[in-house]
């Protein structure tokens, strides 16, 4: 009888053994769990310190808080994003870039990420390392909202673009950004606008007469499509367009000067249809005549041989009388010596000629 009361003795004293093990375990398991709590609690009540020192322009001490918080919760990719953005606030590109550095290397999709380091690269002046990271961030990974960031970004980025003056980079962004944007009439006149920018007229005009089939009161679309036709050497169309924006906005002096700017290149241009020999003539001469002043005025004194050449022959033109039957001979003549006139002051003058006057207008359309 000895043997059996002793092992179930034993059994009963194992039993209780294990399960005090297993009391102290769920104990430590709770109070590890419950230190694990008061730890994020306390790295989350430092993050939001730190976010509202940023929105207060504290972007040091913003810097500080949100260490300390990612200390607590190392890995967290909210707070290093964040810290990258206090970094860069706070005039610390190099130390942002090292953040973001790491984020993007656990993670090269990144798109919020990616965002900060266009803007910290671009800061930096380094515009094709920001390019790269722009389109990374478009092509990248949200969290929330990713088709919505992603456009956001690549207007951020066409922005930029149309500063830089890179209009077949801009042309790039702007072909699928034309069917993803949203259908709004300010983002949409805002396209048009960017396509005029990037020296894409025509398509720049398909945009505003899409606004103008659905909203045909929009000032705002009226001249667009002038500037676009404008651009694209139909000054009839311009004025048109003007004067139809003018109507609905007639305060607006921007529009009214290229209407008169449209009005004096009707008035100048050899090229319109419907012109008689005799007018096409009257025509040529004054484009020979604006031509030869302009050059007068910046050729100083001594021009070349071949300029002065030039110029002699365009004053002998101007004086030297032509019969009807030879004035559409004669047009198309003084048409090229105001090309050739208009060429050699590119050349002779130190300053270049301004592009938008109606002279530079004309001879440009001429040239093409």
């Amino acid at each position: 009888m000895t043997q059996p009361l002793a092992g179930r003795s034993f059994l009963g004293t194992f039993g209780l053994v294990l399960l005090a093990i297993a009391a102290c375990f769920a104990v430590d398991t709770f109070l590890a769990k419950t230190e694990r709590a008061e730890t994020m609690v306390e790295a989350s009540r430092l993050f939001e310190q730190g976010r509202v020192s940023m929105q207060r322009g504290e972007n040091a001490n913003a810097v500080k808080l949100i260490k300390d918080a990612i200390s607590i919760e190392r890995g967290n990719r909210d707070y290093l994003r964040t810290l990258a953005q206090a970094q860069f606030a706070a005039g610390s590109p190099a130390d942002a870039e090292s953040t973001l550095t790491e984020l993007l290397q656990a993670d090269p999709t990144d798109g919020p990420a990616s965002l900060i380091m266009a803007r910290v690269l671009l800061k930096e002046g380094r515009l094709p390392e920001a390019i790269s990271y722009f389109h990374r961030a478009i092509y990248g990974h949200w969290a929330t909202d990713a088709e919505q960031n992603q456009l956001r970004v690549r207007f951020e980025l066409i922005d930029l673009l149309a500063q830089h003056d890179s209009k077949e980079e801009l042309l790039a962004e702007l072909l699928p950004v034309q069917d993803q944007a949203p259908q709004d009439i300010k983002t949409q006149i805002r396209i048009g606008q960017m396509f005029l920018t990037a020296g894409s007229p025509a398509r720049a005009a398909d945009v505003f007469r899409g606004i103008l089939s659905y909203d045909p009161a929009n000032a705002q679309a009226h001249a667009g499509l002038g500037d676009a036709e404008f651009n694209r050497g139909d000054y009839r169309a311009a004025q048109l367009d003007f004067q139809a924006a003018l109507r609905l906005a007639p305060d607006n002096q921007a529009t009214r000067r290229r209407l008169e700017a449209s009005n004096e290149l009707l008035m100048l241009d050899p090229t319109i249809r419907g012109l008689g020999p005799m007018e096409r003539f009257r025509r040529s001469l004054k484009l020979v005549d604006l031509t030869m002043d302009e050059t007068r005025q910046c050729i100083g004194q001594t021009p070349s041989p071949e300029l002065e050449g030039l110029l002699d022959k365009a004053a002998k033109e101007l004086k030297a009388p032509v019969s009807r039957v030879r004035q559409s001979e004669v047009s198309e003549s003084n048409l090229d010596l105001a090309e050739q006139l208009w060429q050699a002051r590119k050349k002779a003058c130190k300053s270049p000629p301004a592009a938008d006057t109606p002279l530079a207008l004309v001879l440009a359309k001429l040239a093409r």
